[in-house]
């Protein structure tokens, strides 16, 4: 039994190799779900598009996550928790000229819908309306209401991104911004000596990140000038849309005054 184990585990590995990634990923994603007890596997909902059923994991930098990803319209924990504070907060509120940084597919009919202009932005010739760098954006002084940044705080220098965020927002406006953070840091982990792509996935858990934010993210966010809210998904709703139990939005809002 154990020469024919081994047999196939070997002609796995040659089909295997033969395989594009994203075959070789959605392969591995099978043999996850087909290996996972049948109670774990439940249904959740998509608060996006409406889906109700399984959900896909999906293989992160240095983990692999359960019931992340939508199979419809492919949105992940954040995506999903999003649109739930959208729909609680704003309550068909315009969010007025609005600047997302680099923009998820599936976020962004839905946040056509809620504003008076909708711009992305990318420091990536190609991929968004605009290529703007966050720590030095090329917008005017007060020209923009509402700024979303999902997971990009984490690939630049937030002590030069978080000002010029600051800068471009109109009095009153408010960027919703989302990172990975270890609460019980109370320091944030960075180190700008480290800037290879192999040593920043070993350090800070993927190879275009240059930081890993502890609980002092929120001083440097007012720090910057904001005012601070958040929001933090809870118990109830991560068991009905797969969210990630303590993910926080920041809301950073630039004084009205």
């Amino acid at each position: 039994m154990s020469m024919l184990n081994r047999t196939g585990i070997r002609t796995i590995e040659r089909m295997a190799s033969r395989l594009s990634h994203h075959r070789r990923e959605r392969l591995a994603k099978l043999f996850v779900a087909m290996s996972r007890p049948s109670g774990e596997q439940q249904p959740y909902d998509c608060p996006l598009c409406g889906y109700s059923g399984i959900f896909d994991p999906i293989f992160g930098s240095n983990a692999l996550r359960f019931d992340s990803e939508c199979p419809a319209c492919h949105s992940r924990e954040r995506h999903r928790f999003l649109k739930l504070w959208l729909d609680r907060a704003t309550s068909g509120e315009s969010l007025g000229s609005f600047l997302h940084f680099a923009p998820e597919a599936c976020l962004q009919d839905e946040l056509r819908t809620r504003c008076t202009q909708y711009r992305t932005a990318d420091i990536t010739p190609g991929r968004a309306d605009l290529v703007l760098d966050m720590e030095n954006i090329d917008l005017p002084d007060a020209s923009v209401d509402t700024i979303m940044a999902n997971h990009v705080l984490e690939h630049v220098d937030a002590g030069k991104a978080l000002p010029e965020l600051l800068r471009i927002l109109r009095p009153g406006g408010l960027a919703l911004l989302t990172t990975p953070v270890t609460e019980a840091w109370d320091d944030s982990y960075e180190d700008p000596s480290i800037t290879t792509p192999e040593a920043r996935h070993r350090h800070f858990g993927q190879a275009d990140h240059v930081i890993f934010f502890g609980s002092d993210i929120e001083d440097r966010i007012r720090a910057a000038g904001f005012d601070l809210g958040k929001v933090v998904a809870g118990g109830a709703q991560a068991a009905r849309y797969a969210l990630i139990r303590g993910d926080t939005i920041y809301l950073a809002r630039r004084p009205a005054t």
